[in-house]
């Protein structure tokens, strides 16, 4: 009987120690993911665009920035001014003078766009230098859709981050 007894105690501190190395793993795991991704959604319009267009399309974005890999994630979806428009290329652009209201040369493109009028497309970036980062961070870097209609820029949307 005490046998039995001192086997189910064993097994009770046993289960409890192997509880708590779990609860402690996962508040590891948590706290190596905090902070990690900066997430920020994104209206792009030709209002937006240096200069402004009279361009009627509009577009929305969802950006995922990991900290640690140095990548951008981010799903895109469009829709030009006009049916009869192609979308001819789409980028981040940015610089280290970067702003709302001046133009910036294309950092990374976006490729496997559909070239349609609209559409939507999904994917990751190369990992950023550490002079891109403090200039997408720091708001300098915009999201833009170029159409056959408007070469020079359909549609912009401003990287802002809270």
């Amino acid at each position: 009987m005490k046998a039995i007894f001192k086997s189910r105690i064993l097994a009770v501190i046993l289960l409890t120690g192997i509880f708590a190395i779990t609860l402690q793993s996962c508040s590891k795991d948590d706290e190596d993911t905090a902070g990690q991704y900066k997430m920020v959604d994104v209206t792009l319009s030709g209002a937006q665009e240096v200069p402004a267009n009279a361009s009627t399309g509009t577009g929305s974005a969802h950006i995922m920035y990991d900290t640690k890999a140095k990548t951008i994630n981010y799903t895109l979806s469009w829709q030009l001014g006009s049916a009869t428009a192609s979308t001819a290329n789409m980028h981040f652009h940015g610089a280290e003078d970067g702003s709302d209201t001046k133009s910036s040369p294309v950092i990374i493109g976006i490729t496997g766009f559909a070239t349609t009028s609209s559409g939507g497309i999904t994917g990751t970036t190369r990992a950023l230098t550490v002079a891109e980062e403090a200039q997408f961070l720091g708001g300098k870097w915009y999201l833009n859709v170029h159409s056959t209609t408007i070469p020079a820029g359909e549609i912009r949307g401003n990287i802002k981050f809270q």
